[in-house]
């Protein structure tokens, strides 16, 4: 009897144990009616039947019981080849010590359709293979001995990086794992989205139950019911919590904290409490570096460690199951330019760099000069007083939306849930509570639907949408006619406008938002806004805060990157500034673009010039603190030129690279 190795498990779980048993019934010894009927069940399953009885049923049950046991080894009776218990794809012993089809996985499967509709594929097919590439690295909650690791994943600024290690966190789940702890941001409002997401695409009270330590409301507060969850229950107390029955009725503990002395405090006091009893928990951290373009502003050589790396470090120590996982989403974070900062975070142990996602929008455009987004206003050196950017701002936030929902009535590949723009505000609230009142009143004079706001977009579809058709492929989805998008810019308009109010603040997270989002105290870049597709920001600087503001449109914007656009309302005098700002943004991408370029040339060469991640710090500072040319490092000699730079040859780089990205007081503490 044979059966494709692609069979489903319970199949091939079926023809092994048909095999065993035909085996041991040869010696004549065993041929009575219950083996004769247990073979007729093993051979209609192992042929791919369903159960079709009652005897079926019970022993299909028993083969998934046995497929997601503990035994780790093959079954092998002395004859034949061992049937593969381990999962290929992901290394040893990653099976769910729960069923796949009720994990959470599974879960999160749901969840994402829920979530992005018709876009489902794209977006789910990323996050599989991404999530996959890290769980691999991870050690297996059931072996015997403990073991840490300390991985970095590189991802893309813009990514979505709360989804992909939210898809992280169910497949460890599944894999085993009963104490997962995100670290956010240091802000309340990265917490917060984090926690929501966890929650909404993890937590599901009925199958698989999920023990939240945090919640949207309060992030960890150590309180006696909570050092009473550090107590893990056991089926069977004789058994490590490890094993695969202890795991399978043991709640999972999940929890969202701020990088913040306080409650990492906290944490680690109630972990230490419970000491021993944490010496079998498989326990996932992963440590989210939020901010990915103050890098280049804020490194600073052999600056002492702060304290929250500290109690992060204190944390990883009490577990000694631990993987910790950091998340970076640029080639030049703090992390990799001043490791020193860090003291043992630092990842030592592998590098995962994950692909562009779909619909990317980013450094290689840049590059190429290919990313028509920024759009600096200049309205005869008038004073921030004025309006004129900002009207076109609003002007185009509704032209996009509308664009965007002729795409989703017209093709099954788009789905938009969101659609937002943004509006640098300023940190205080009572001027940030003024440019709400002005966008409002702008909106309200804007009359969308009118005659006047139909001939004013209608100028703006021929000026800025039609010649820009063809720059991705999203752009030939438009109408030929700006006639065919009427009936689409007054549900735009109602969309954004109806309910409450066109503009809401930050804090706003709900799905489905079409909302003018105004920035206040959260500075940009550090809050992931869904559909972002308008932003609109003045008085460009031309430091890392410049760099930081430009960075913003960067991400995924699967059916919707020819729409992206950054305004930018350029006061009198401020052209050589604007000019500052666009040439430092435009070398970081390309120093980005090459050193990604390196890095795939270093990965592809052979074993013994394998990437090590100490050697990411020196590449990083080797590609930030020189200025590259209009021209894109290719992976021509890219593997040699590394090693004449790691061997200490100054004359490594090339002769066009000159000038610093980093501020002069770091480069040498960067790049030594």
């Amino acid at each position: 009897m044979k059966t494709p190795d692609t069979a489903p498990a319970l199949q091939r779980t079926a023809r092994r144990a048909w095999d065993i048993l035909v085996r041991n019934m040869a010696d004549g010894t065993r041929v009575d009616q219950r083996y004769v009927s247990w073979k007729e069940a093993l051979e209609h399953l192992a042929e791919g039947g369903v159960p079709a009885t009652a005897e079926h049923t019970e022993i299909a049950e028993f083969l998934e019981l046995l497929e997601a046991s503990s035994v780790a080894d093959p079954i092998d009776d002395g004859g034949g080849d061992a049937f593969d218990w381990t999962d290929a794809d992901l290394g040893e012993d990653t099976r769910s010590p729960v069923s796949s089809a009720d994990g959470y996985w599974s879960r999160h499967q749901a969840a994402v359709v829920a979530s992005f509709g018709r876009s489902t594929e794209h977006a789910s097919a990323y996050l599989d293979r991404s999530s996959s590439e890290v769980l691999a690295r991870l050690a297996p909650p059931r072996r015997p001995q403990a073991e840490r690791s300390r991985g970095l994943v590189m991802a893309t600024a813009g990514s979505g990086k709360t989804m992909s290690f939210t898809a992280l966190t169910a497949k460890a789940l599944d894999m085993g794992y009963r104490l997962v702890i995100v670290v956010s941001g240091s802000r309340n409002i990265q917490r917060l989205q984090i926690q929501q997401a966890l929650d909404a695409h993890l937590v599901d009270g009925g199958r698989n139950p999920i023990l939240r330590l945090t919640t949207a409301e309060h992030d960890y507060l150590g309180t006696e019911q909570d050092r009473r969850s550090w107590k893990f229950e056991r089926t069977d107390p004789e058994l490590p919590l490890n094993s695969a029955n202890n795991l399978r009725h043991t709640a999972p503990r999940l929890l969202a904290v701020k990088s913040n002395p306080t409650v990492l405090s906290r944490l680690v006091r109630d972990l230490a409490e419970y000491g021993a009893g944490l010496s079998d928990v498989p326990a996932l951290v992963i440590d989210d570096e939020s901010d990915p373009w103050s890098a280049v502003n804020t490194v600073r050589p052999r600056r002492p460690r702060p304290v929250t790396s500290e109690l992060l470090a204190r944390l990883l120590e009490l577990l000694p199951r631990s993987q910790y996982v950091k998340y970076a989403w640029t080639p030049f974070s703090r992390s990799l330019l001043d490791p020193a900062g860090d003291g043992i975070l630092p990842p030592m142990d592998y590098v995962v760099t994950l692909p562009r996602p779909d619909g990317y929008l980013g450094a290689v455009e840049v590059s190429d000069g290919n990313a028509h987004v920024a759009r600096p206003w200049r309205h005869g050196g008038s004073s921030l007083d004025d309006d004129g950017s900002l009207r076109q701002a609003l002007d185009m936030f509704v032209l996009t939306g509308a664009v965007k929902l002729f795409r989703q009535a017209t093709s099954r590949t788009y789905c938009y849930r969101s659609h937002t723009m943004l509006v640098h505000g300023e940190r205080k609230s009572a001027g940030q509570q003024q440019l709400v009142e002005r966008l409002r009143r702008l909106w309200e004079e804007a009359e969308y639907g009118g005659e006047g706001s139909v001939r004013r977009l209608n100028r703006l579809f021929d000026a800025e949408l039609i010649r820009n058709a063809d720059s991705y492929e999203e752009g030939a989805c438009l109408p030929a006619r700006f006639e065919g998008l009427l009936p689409y810019i007054r549900d735009a308009a109602e969309r954004i406008g109806g309910s409450s109010s066109p503009v809401v603040g930050m804090r706003a997270t709900r799905h489905e938002l079409w909302k003018i989002l105004v920035s206040g105290s959260v500075p940009p870049g550090d809050f992931e806004m869904e559909g972002l597709t308008i932003t609109h920001f003045r008085q460009p600087a031309g430091d890392g805060a410049g760099v930081r503001s430009f960075g913003e449109w960067v991400g995924r914007h699967h059916g919707y990157r020819d729409l992206v656009r950054m305004y930018v309302q350029l006061e009198a005098g401020q052209d050589e500034d604007w000019m500052q700002a666009s040439s430092r943004f435009e070398s970081l991408c390309r120093a980005e673009v090459a050193f990604r370029s390196q890095l795939h040339a270093m990965e592809t060469a052979p074993a013994a010039n394998q990437l090590r991640a100490a050697d990411l710090t020196a590449l990083a500072a080797y590609h930030l603190s020189r200025r590259h040319g209009e021209e894109s490092v290719g992976t021509n000699g890219a593997v040699s030129r590394w090693r004449s730079y790691c061997s200490g040859d100054p004359l490594a780089g090339s002769r066009r690279d000159s000038g610093s990205l980093l501020p002069e007081h770091c480069t040498a503490g960067s790049a030594g």
